[in-house]
């Protein structure tokens, strides 16, 4: 059965790939690719400011710092485009 993706997955989908894209561009400072990669390692990493196991907050700590750290990673890549 072939699954399509909601309007909003696509979306995600659009804007990981533009984040990944701006981990590894050459022009990207390094400053928002430290950023960037504190983010994924957050992500990944087994120590969380709340744990995961804490029925939906766990998973809500995590999106909210690495929401914050790619909104901060952007915010200064714009800053050093213009």
């Amino acid at each position: 059965m072939d699954q399509k993706n909601t309007p909003q997955q696509g979306r995600l989908w659009t804007r990981i790939e533009r984040w990944a894209k701006l981990l590894f561009r050459r022009d990207t400072p390094l400053r928002v690719k430290a950023i960037l990669a504190f983010a994924i390692l957050y992500l990944l990493s087994p120590f969380d400011l709340v744990p995961d196991w804490i029925m939906g907050f766990g998973f809500l700590d995590d999106l909210t710092v690495v929401s914050l750290l790619v909104a901060w990673a952007i915010k200064i890549a714009e800053k050093q485009k213009k």
